[in-house]
C-alpha cells in the first residue's frame, strides 16, 4: 500500500494581547492552567486519527501555529510533537537540495514571538523537536511595533534571534510587515536590511490586510488611521523584492523569500494541493490521497466546545464545514494557489491529476493569457506557466481569471 504523506498544523490559540491587526482565532489573556487542558484536547484529537489514517499517511512537516506557541512549555511542545510521531510517525523529504540534511529532516516549525522566548525556553523547544523557528518581528522600529500593538520591542528581536542560534536552531524564519500605518519607506528598508544582518534562512513579508472584527479594521472606517496608498505601498513592495533578492534570498512565493533549500515545506503543501490536517479550534484540513479532488473540513471555532470534544473523543469538526471539491473547484484551486509560486504551476502535473490539458480546460482564457505574456506579467518556460517579477504585485487580479 502506498503511504501518502501528509501535513500536521497544530493550532495554540492563546496570545498575550490581541494585536490590533490580527483576524487570526486567538484568545488573549488565559492562564497557564488552560494550557495544559488545551494541550491534552489537542493530544486527544491527534490520537484519534489513528483510525483510518494509520499506514495510509506519514507526516512530513509539521507546523505549530497560533497565537503564541512559545507561551508553551518546553514540555508540551514535546507532547504535542510526540503526539504526531505515535499517530503518523514524522519523516523528511529525502531531498536535500545540496543543503546539509540536517537543515530539512524533517521540518517541525514553531511560531514565536521574541518577547515571550527565553534562552532556557528555546533549548527546551530544541531538545521537543522543533526544527524551525518562525519569529513573529514584523518591525525594527518601536514606533510601527507599538502603532502595530505588538508586545515586543525592536531589541527583543535581536536578543531572541542571538539565542535561538546559540540553542541550536539552524533554520530561522522573521515575519515583517509593510503598508501599516506609521510605516514609512524608510521604516521598511531599514527592517528589511536589519533582518538581512541577522542572518535568518527565511523571510517571510506580508502587507496589511485589513480584516473584520480587528481594531485596525474599526478605526480605519472610522478615519482614525490612514494606509499608505496603491502608489507607495507597491514602491514598498518592490522596494523589499530588490533588497532581499540582492542579499540572496530567493522570491519563491508571494509573499516569501529564502536561502536556497530552506523554503517552507509545510507551507509549500497549501499552494501545491497536497494532503494536510489542522489541529484546534478553527483548524483546517484538506484531504484528497490519490483522487483528483478532495474533502475540506474545520473543526469548531468556540475553545470550550473544542476542548469538550476533542478531550471526550468526540470529532471536532464543524460538521458544516464539510465540503468534498468537484473537480472544477479543484482545478481552480491548482492553478489560483499554484500561481502564488515564483515557478508557476507544472502544466504536466495538471493533466496528470484531472485527466484534462490545462489549455483545453482554460481555452476560454485564452486571450487573457496571451495579453498578460505579451505584457511580460506571465511567462511559459518549458511546462511551466508562471506569474513574473513584474506581474506579482497585479497577482489576485491574474489568479482571479482562472477561478
Amino acid at each position: 500500500m502506498e503511504i501518502n504523506k501528509i501535513g500536521v498544523y497544530i493550532h495554540i490559540p492563546f496570545c498575550a494581547r490581541k494585536c490590533r491587526y490580527c483576524g487570526f482565532l486567538s484568545f488573549p489573556g488565559y492562564p497557564p492552567e488552560m494550557y495544559e487542558a488545551y494541550v491534552d484536547a489537542a493530544v486527544s484529537e491527534l490520537k484519534s486519527f489513528n483510525e483510518g489514517f494509520t499506514g495510509k499517511y506519514t507526516a512530513d512537516t509539521v507546523f505549530i501555529g497560533g497565537g503564541t506557541p512559545s507561551l508553551l512549555s518546553g514540555e508540551q511542545i514535546s507532547r504535542l510533537i510526540d503526539a504526531v510521531r505515535d499517530t503518523f510517525g514524522i519523516v523528511g523529504s529525502g531531498e536535500t537540495d545540496g543543503v546539509d540534511a540536517d537543515h530539512l529532516l524533517p521540518e517541525i516549525t514553531m511560531e514565536a514571538n521574541p518577547n515571550s522566548l527565553t534562552r532556557q525556553k528555546l533549548e527546551a523547544y530544541r531538545a521537543a523537536g522543533v526544527t524551525r523557528l518562525s519569529m513573529g518581528a514584523q518591525s525594527f522600529s518601536d514606533r510601527v511595533l507599538d502603532s502595530l500593538g505588538r508586545v515586543h520591542k525592536a531589541a527583543d528581536i535581536g536578543r531572541a534571534f542571538r539565542q535561538a542560534r546559540e540553542a541550536g536552531f539552524d533554520n530561522i524564519n522573521l515575519d515583517l510587515m509593510f503598508a501599516v500605518p506609521d510605516q514609512t519607506m524608510e521604516d521598511l528598508e531599514d527592517s528589511l536590511r536589519q533582518a538581512v544582518r541577522l542572518g535568518p534562512e527565511h523571510i517571510s513579508l506580508y502587507g496589511l490586510q485589513l480584516e473584520e472584527d480587528t481594531i485596525f479594521y474599526e478605526e480605519y472606517k472610522s478615519g482614525i488611521i490612514d494606509l499608505p496608498d496603491e502608489k507607495d505601498e507597491e514602491a514598498m513592495y518592490h522596494a523589499a523584492v530588490k533588497i532581499l533578492t540582492e542579499a540572496g534570498y530567493a522570491h519563491y512565493e508571494i509573499s516569501n523569500y529564502a536561502k536556497p533549500g530552506y523554503e517552507c515545506r509545510h507551507n509549500l503543501k497549501y499552494w501545491e494541493m497536497g494532503d494536510y490536517i489542522g489541529i484546534g479550534p478553527g483548524a483546517h484540513s484538506y484531504v484528497r490521497g490519490s483522487a483528483p479532488a478532495g474533502e475540506r473540513r474545520s473543526n469548531v471555532t468556540d475553545l470550550s466546545e473544542y476542548i469538550e470534544l476533542a478531550s471526550n473523543g468526540r470529532p471536532a469538526t464543524d460538521r458544516e464545514s464539510r465540503v468534498v471539491d468537484s473537480k472544477s473547484d479543484a482545478m481552480a484551486v491548482f492553478v489560483f494557489t499554484g500561481l502564488r509560486k515564483l515557478e508557476g504551476i507544472d502544466l504536466g502535473e495538471f493533466e496528470r491529476r484531472f485527466g484534462n490539458s490545462f489549455f483545453s480546460v482554460y481555452k476560454d482564457r485564452a486571450d487573457v493569457i496571451k495579453m498578460y505574456m505579451d505584457s511580460g506579467m506571465m511567462k511559459l518556460s518549458g511546462n511551466r506557466l508562471a506569474i513574473t517579477e513584474k506581474g506579482i504585485y497585479i497577482s489576485n487580479d491574474i489568479m482571479s481569471e482562472f477561478v
